[in-house]
């Protein structure tokens, strides 16, 4: 029976490849442009009623907002927090920003000094103002002596919230707490997902937690945000706290030289107004080592397995039912590095109605 099931799913992925194969070449979103923004990386975007509001890493000194309703056209909203005075414990480098909206408050998560702090506001473009004049997390505070970054706060469907950050000590591993309430820890801290040397290059940050039909996907960036190399997985799990298992096929959004797609990571996810989720993510301007970063959106989708896929290409709606060969003999070595691309036959997460199919937001 298992032998049997094995062939199935092989044979099925095989297909999904040849079909993709004839689909063209993979969509990845085109850099959105932020006004005032020349650069922007580690996006976080959440929706309130019909808009929404993305805070990415920009100038290293605040966080700034943009507005949209579309996913495609941003407005800036402006600075809506600036980082502490000279002497502070946030008067540093400000970077990888997260937003939740809990009852009619809005909490702002980021990440100073090797720290998470803490921000409350009554409207998503702020002002945000610091719960505390310490850090939340880091630096003793928050259960940790050690560092701390990249906070991703997660309301979970039964109304118990969850943080995630990465930890280093000295390696770098993604933890998880419950919270009391959005600026209060509620237990202890687990380490949910650890590194590996594979295409995580024993580094992995920018976790971000997605919740699908009774299901808990937790996404991280492994390798480093400075490198070519960076990219997306994800670990499964059936509680917010784990245990967690890694998607075999990972990562799911990793360089594509072809088209230079250059370390995609540190992503966000936020759905639309069908309900179908969008993943955001930076990619590198240039291979080169540096900073240097834009952000893009593309379509997350499912399969039947309930593995957490991008949505690169559109499934060729009539395949050659001709053809047998369903493996192409110029691509072999290919097949295990395209399964980040794989897609399903029946796509039908993008409502009917909705005035564009593509998979990527602009």
């Amino acid at each position: 029976m298992r032998a049997a099931a094995a062939l199935a799913v092989s044979l099925a992925v095989l297909l999904s490849i040849h079909c993709l194969a004839e689909a063209g070449p993979p969509q990845y979103g085109d850099p959105i442009d932020l006004p005032n923004a020349p650069a922007a990386a580690d996006p976080s975007v959440i929706s309130v009623g019909d808009t929404y509001y993305m805070y990415p890493t920009t100038d290293w000194q605040s966080v700034e907002c943009w507005s949209s309703e579309d996913m495609r056209s941003w407005t800036y909203e402006g600075v809506v927090w600036q980082k502490g005075e000279p002497g502070s414990w946030n008067d540093g480098t400000i970077w990888a920003p997260d937003v939740l909206q809990h009852d009619d408050r809005f909490f702002l998560y980021y990440s100073a000094n090797q720290m998470i702090g803490v921000a409350e506001s009554a409207s998503p473009t702020g002002p945000f103002v610091d719960v505390y004049d310490h850090p939340f997390i880091g630096g003793g505070y928050g259960d940790t002596s050690g560092q701390a970054i990249d906070a991703n706060a997660f309301l979970d469907p039964s109304g118990d919230l969850y943080i995630y950050c990465a930890w280093h000590d000295p390696l770098s591993l993604i933890r998880a707490a419950p919270m009391a309430d959005p600026v209060t820890l509620g237990g202890p801290w687990t380490e949910v997902v650890l590194p590996q040397l594979n295409w995580e290059s024993l580094w992995i940050e920018g976790p971000w937690m997605l919740h699908d039909s009774g299901e808990y996907y937790l996404m991280y960036s492994g390798s480093s945000a400075l490198l070519p190399f960076y990219a997306v997985g994800y670990a499964r799990a059936q509680h917010p706290l784990g245990p967690f298992g890694k998607y075999d096929a990972n990562p799911i959004l990793k360089a594509d030289w072809d088209y230079d797609i250059w370390g995609p990571g540190h992503n966000s996810v936020v759905r639309d107004q069908n309900g179908s989720p969008w993943i955001f993510y930076h990619t590198k301007i240039s291979p080169e080592r540096g900073w240097d970063r834009v952000v893009r959106c593309n379509r997350l989708d499912f399969d039947d397995w309930g593995n957490l896929y991008v949505v690169l290409r559109e499934p060729d709606p009539h395949p050659d039912d001709d053809d047998d060969d369903i493996t192409d003999d110029d691509d072999d070595d290919d097949i295990a590095d395209d399964d980040d691309d794989m897609a399903p036959d029946d796509d039908d997460s993008i409502d009917d109605d909705d005035d564009d199919d593509s998979g990527f937001c602009a």
